[in-house]
């Protein structure tokens, strides 16, 4: 019995002694794993830089001996100036629904000063199938840097709002007035200085409005580095404290962009006005079938390769050459976490963390490839989960690299449109430029093209479209407007179009060829200056007749519709539900245009919640201002004219009609 309980004693001892050597060996071993994760910052442009200068923060140099864990890492920065992009749930996270994570980023000091720059970064070695880590980071490790800010702050309310000035022909600044400085002897003044030693006063002027345009022509500027300069002055020419805002920018070539966009925001290739029209994710093998059946003149993000790099990317641009089409992208990467350590995530719930250094890679190679249009890296961004977004700041960097690398072809982010809708609110989105300053530092930031999907006709019954008072093409229309709006009409907008149906052996959710072409004429009216076809994901039911027609027709009249606002103004009696035209108005070589779509919304269909039915046709009268007597409109492309009488005349429109008329206000030479 002795023996027994002394063995038992003794055994304890042994089990206790390995339990405790086994916590000294895994605590021995987390910390040799957290002392082998090393993160680093570096920093672009530098260290020292001015108040209001974007500033690129990049982590790509942090190392760790499991390259799979570390893909999948958490990067968080705190920029010292009350600014941080940390991973918080969004009920923790001050601000709405974020939860900052990003490999690299940008941000903007609006105040001079040295501020200490934290990056953390924490690895996890388990996931759930949302990407989301189980237990606690396996390591985390901190390190800092120091930025330099020099300048003066501006005071609360003054500002430039702006377009980048990327890739820009010209552009309209918006200067904002504080209130106390509306309507009396304050003056504006707004300088361009180049570092060559140019000056230019681009505008000067007392009894300041809250808002303030100014037009930057860039096509005459000298290949320099310039800042605009935005100053409140007294009566006797004082600078105000806090009265000066300044915006850096390069022309790094001497003339124009290969892609330019100019002040209409309309696009220009070579200075020539371009309507981008391209299907997405073409595979090699369909591009010439596309080419020839629906006279695209682009393509967006690379089709099926069997590897993703930037020698892939090039060979798409070939292909696209050889066919005599421009391409956006390359949309998909080897700048991606790799598939194989997604899982058990069945997506890569990482984007926040797409390698920039690759990105750089993808750009050095193909900037000069004759076939490139825009670079853009992920499609949709702003899908997933509070964990799963990519943020503005990372969106931006992305931006960066491609500024920084290439001057000659502007960026494109492509969002998941129905965050638009009102179903979701009427406030602005995370993603506009609205709302962007809470993101930079204080300072408002921009892309310089927005892309979208929304399908009105595929996902009619979605809960974002799906609506009692207004019918899936209405609240189409409206987020369209939105985004506008939200981004102050600041850069061009690109929408997706579904031109056949969603789904296979679909027999309910059609979508017609009148639909298709009506829906692209819709869009231009509403201002966008692209359009993308999304043919999946039955591509035998593509209209293809539509798409040529609509192709066509723009080859034509892409110089108008692209072209500014003229001063005459057009009005019509069709702007209600059932009985709702939708018009654009343009002036161009002595003949005004008028471009009118019916927005006709489908006939109702079982959990449809709008029941408004149409009507087989209206009529439309419209006023066109500044016409005298009587004249006549050729209907285009239609065979027909119609009388006109001091401008006034009247249409029938039948369901998804659209109708352009072409008004000669020259008189004709007897």
């Amino acid at each position: 019995m002795t023996y027994k309980i002394l063995h038992f004693i003794v055994t304890a001892r042994n089990f206790t002694r390995a339990i405790l050597t086994g916590v000294l060996i895994l605590t021995t071993a987390s910390m040799a794993l957290a002392q082998s994760l090393n993160p680093a910052i570096r920093i672009e442009p530098n260290t020292r830089v001015e108040v209001g200068e974007e500033v690129f923060f990049s982590a790509t140099g942090t190392t760790y001996p499991d390259a799979a864990i570390l893909s999948k890492a958490r990067y968080e920065w705190d920029f010292g100036d009350g600014y941080a992009f940390k991973y918080e749930h969004p009920l923790r996270n001050p601000i709405n629904n974020m939860a900052f994570s990003g490999l690299a980023v940008t941000h903007c000091f609006m105040k001079p000063g040295d501020f200490t720059i934290k990056l953390t970064v924490n690895v996890f070695d388990k996931f759930d199938a949302a990407g989301n880590p189980i237990g606690g980071p396996l390591a985390t490790k901190t390190t800092t840097s120091v930025v330099h800010v020099t300048g003066e702050a501006p005071m609360a309310g003054f500002e430039i709002q702006r377009a980048p000035f990327y890739n820009r022909l010209a552009q309209y600044l918006y200067v904002q007035i504080p209130p106390a400085y509306r309507g009396n002897q304050t003056t504006l003044r707004v300088t361009l200085e180049g570092a060559k030693g140019s000056k230019t006063i681009l505008l000067s002027k007392s009894s300041l409005a809250g808002e303030e345009r100014v037009f930057l022509d860039h096509k005459p500027l000298f290949q320099d580095d310039y800042v605009v300069i935005a100053e409140l002055l007294t009566a006797s020419g004082q600078r105000i404290p806090g009265g000066l805002w300044r915006d850096k920018f390069s022309k790094r070539y001497p003339s124009i962009p290969k892609v330019g966009i100019d002040e209409n925001n309309s696009f220009r290739v070579n200075g020539a006005l371009f309507f981008p029209i391209c299907p997405f994710m073409t595979d090699i093998g369909r591009i010439k079938d596309f080419a020839e059946r629906s006279h695209i003149n682009s393509l967006s993000t690379q089709g099926y390769y069997t590897i993703y790099n930037p020698s892939s990317w090039h060979d798409y641009l070939n292909k696209a050459a050889e066919n005599g089409l421009l391409a956006i992208g390359p949309g998909r990467g080897n700048y991606e976490v790799p598939k194989a350590y997604w899982s058990p995530a069945p997506k890569n719930r990482w984007q926040f963390n797409h390698n920039p250094d690759r990105m750089s890679e993808y750009v050095q190679m193909n900037k000069n490839h004759s076939a490139m249009f825009a670079w853009g890296w992920q499609d949709e961004p702003n899908m997933g989960g509070w964990g799963q977004k990519v943020y503005p700041p990372t969106l931006a960097a992305w931006a960066y690299v491609s500024h920084r690398d290439d001057p000659h072809h502007p960026a494109l982010n492509g969002f998941y449109g129905s965050d638009w809708t009102k179903y979701y609110g009427t406030k602005l989105n995370m993603y506009d430029y609205l709302a962007s300053a809470q993101f930079f530092g204080g300072k408002k930031w921009m892309q310089d093209i927005i892309a979208f999907d929304i399908y009105p006709i595929a996902f009619r019954l979605h809960p974002s479209l799906n609506v009692v008072d207004m019918g899936p093409y209405a609240m189409y229309l409206d987020a369209l407007e939105r985004m506008h709006s939200n981004n102050k009409y600041l850069v061009p907008i690109i929408p997706a179009i579904n031109p056949g149906n969603r789904n296979r052996n679909e027999t309910v959710l059609i979508h017609s060829a009148e639909q298709v072409y009506s829906e692209a004429w819709m869009n231009v009216i509403h201002g966008v200056k692209g359009i993308c076809w999304f043919p999946y994901f039955d591509p035998t039911t593509i209209r293809w007749d539509a798409m040529k027609k609509f192709a066509d027709q723009m080859k034509v009249l892409a110089p108008v519709v692209l072209g500014p606002e003229p001063i005459r103004t057009l009005k019509d009696d069709a702007n209600t539900a059932l009985n709702r035209v939708d018009t654009l108005i343009r002036e161009k070589d002595g003949s005004v245009y008028v471009f009118a779509a019916r927005v006709t919304e489908p006939d109702p269909i079982e959990k449809a919640k709008y029941r408004g039915v149409e009507p087989e046709s209206i009529k439309v009268n419209f006023t066109v201002s500044g016409l005298t007597g009587d004249a006549v409109a050729e209907v285009v492309d239609e065979g027909r004219k119609v009388s006109i009488s001091n401008g006034q005349f009247t249409d029938t429109f039948f369901k998804n009609a659209v109708h352009i008329y072409k008004i000669n206000t020259v008189p004709n030479k007897p």
